[in-house]
């Protein structure tokens, strides 16, 4: 698993949104106007996550322009650094100070290391196993063919 900071992620968006929209953006920085999202809010802080799907997170800013950063783009842009993984996206607001809340993001990132083989594939992987006299390797694949054969 990896886990990400709110600078990692922030650098992973700018490197995605110039090479997306073929554009250097100045700045990315976060919103707090989350009209829609206050039922979220307990405590003076927002939690926001996966669920808050189309939730407005950031504001990419341009030379001559200002564009929002939804959370499903962040997941986007999360996702093509990380291809074929699982990502569970986080930004959390504390408004114990005003308006002007402090923003975190975080992420963790999980990726699937066990294939699901069939049994011919694990067959052909214990006759390398057998051509490598790899004891150790043979006895799993063994073991997992004896698991897809009950």
């Amino acid at each position: 698993m990896i886990r990400l900071g709110t600078q990692d992620i922030v650098d992973i968006a700018m490197k995605q949104i110039a090479g997306i929209f073929k554009m250097e953006p100045i700045e990315l920085r976060f919103v707090n106007d989350f009209q829609g999202e206050k039922y979220l809010l307990t405590n003076d802080k927002l939690h926001l996550n996966n669920k808050q799907y189309w939730a407005k997170v950031m504001e990419c800013v341009f030379e001559d322009q200002v564009r929002p950063v939804l959370m499903c783009e962040v997941l986007y842009f999360l996702r093509n650094e990380f291809l074929e993984s699982e990502i569970q996206l986080n930004f959390s607001y504390d408004f114990a100070e005003g308006v002007e809340g402090e923003a975190e993001a975080s992420a963790e990132i999980c990726f699937n290391d066990s294939p699901e083989l069939t049994r011919s594939e694990i067959a052909e992987l214990i006759d390398v196993a057998l051509s490598m006299q790899d004891k150790q390797w043979f006895d799993e694949l063994t073991d997992k063919y004896k698991q897809l054969s009950v």
